[in-house]
């Protein structure tokens, strides 16, 4: 199977996360170290704030969302996915993370579309790593990533920015006036999703940086 491309992680099956050992196959995205960098920023974001409701957009296996249940005490986690087969890796991956799987809700659509209106405004934070790759990019990609991993989590579109406009578009709506956007972005998208941030109405913006010192996270409140 490693011969012919397959990437090592859908060979063995699963794969580690932060603090997690994440069910995963040919259905979702292989959570990545940048993602981890996500995840911390998120965390960073929720600090000081009691029971926060907690959006991961596009949870694929559900590492973000997961991660962020199982590393906060209290936070109450909707995830949303538009793959029931991805739902359904991530309904496997739900299932061993103990006590901290009752405050996680997994549902079906597209972005923010399956949240429940009673949300509108209460949401402390959006995380999500949307689709990012531009149409042109894909013949660049490593054959591990074009050729095994669903092209639906990872092409957005033309410019590789379709995905996160219409996040931010629709962010600011659900969030408290206080609440924060964390979302990954690739390196080079960085001044385009600030230039985005702002035109939506967000007053604080800033890139963070992965493990490699790459700009890797939008965090905009």
């Amino acid at each position: 199977r490693r011969s012919a491309r397959e990437p090592l992680q859908y060979v063995v099956g699963r794969w580690g996360f932060r603090t997690l050992d994440l069910y995963v196959d040919q259905r979702v995205l292989i959570p990545r170290p940048e993602t981890e960098v996500v995840v911390e920023v998120a965390l960073e974001s929720l600090r000081d704030r009691a029971e926060p409701t907690v959006v991961d957009l596009g949870t694929g296996s559900g590492a973000i969302a997961l991660a962020i249940a199982v590393e906060s005490d209290d936070a109450q986690v909707w995830a949303t996915d538009a793959s029931a087969d991805a739902l359904a890796v991530a309904r496997a991956n739900l299932a061993g993370v103990g006590r901290a799987a009752t405050r996680v809700r997994l549902v079906e659509g597209s972005w923010f579309a399956p949240l429940p209106p009673t949300l509108v405004g209460r949401v402390d934070l959006v995380v999500t790593n949307p689709p990012y790759v531009a149409e042109r990019e894909v013949p660049d990609l490593p054959p591990e990533v074009a050729h095994w991993e669903p092209r639906g989590a990872l092409v957005a579109g033309e410019t590789g920015l379709e995905q996160l406009q219409h996040i931010v578009a629709e962010a600011r709506r659900w969030l408290r006036p206080d609440g924060a956007l964390v979302a990954e972005i690739a390196p080079h998208q960085a001044e385009a999703a600030v230039v985005l941030a702002y035109a939506r109405g967000f007053t604080e913006v800033e890139i963070r940086p992965d493990l490699t010192g790459r700009p890797r996270v939008l965090q905009a409140t």
